[in-house]
């Protein structure tokens, strides 16, 4: 069935989010039209990679129509924010955007709903994900490990095996976490960092090894 894809936001992770849908469905088979989701007045009618800002918040909120939807947030905070208010909303479809490459065996990789997994990333076997997670480009992500929702991957970040990952984290761009780690929900590593112990504790982490930033 044919079917509109709105994408939330109009910054350049809503654009990557609109070049996956089309990578996955470059005739169109699936979604005929691709539009972009604002809070702002002014930017409707703005021209957006594929398609163009030309639904409120407001007005997606109040949809009663089925309607697919992804979301184009970076932010773990905002992100959380976004999807409770929109998942109250049982007419919004959150499909899973997986580019072409990735080439998961799903039989192997465990997914749930809303997931956006970009170019160049790698997965192995045995991976359970929950729901809203973004992988950014060229991150990897190792056997057995445990995604939980609403994280944020960032570019070229390195998650070994049997990792389990909470809620609603960010991770940088080029951090690594090294095997069998645990790390709580609402954590943010920075970028480069390398995480070798278990984080227990909600907060920032820099460095390598990382370690907490104080409060």
């Amino acid at each position: 069935m044919r079917n509109e894809l709105l994408i939330i936001g109009t910054s350049g992770l809503s654009k990557e989010t609109a070049l996956v849908a089309r990578r996955m469905d470059p005739a169109g088979a699936r979604w005929f039209k691709i539009s972009y989701v604002t809070h702002l007045h002014e930017e409707l009618g703005m021209r957006m990679p594929f398609g163009e800002v030309c639904v409120l918040d407001e007005d997606l909120q109040a949809r009663r129509e089925p309607v697919d939807v992804a979301i184009g947030v970076g932010h773990p905070n905002v992100r959380r924010k976004v999807i409770e208010r929109l998942t109250a909303n049982p007419a919004l479809n959150f499909p899973n955007l997986i580019h072409p490459n990735l080439g998961i065996v799903e039989d192997l990789v465990t997914l749930g709903r809303g997931n956006v997994i970009t170019q160049g990333v790698s997965m192995t076997c045995d991976i359970r994900i929950g729901d809203f997670n973004l992988f950014n480009l060229n991150s990897t992500l190792g056997h057995d490990a445990i995604i939980g929702t609403g994280n944020v991957i960032n570019p070229g970040c390195n998650i070994s095996g049997r990792v389990e990952l909470g809620d609603w984290c960010l991770l940088g761009t080029g951090c690594r976490v090294l095997e069998t780690l645990q790390i709580v929900s609402d954590v943010i590593v920075g970028s480069g960092a390398v995480v070798t112990r278990h984080i227990t504790e909600a907060g920032t982490y820099i460095g390598m090894p990382a370690r907490r930033l104080a409060t």
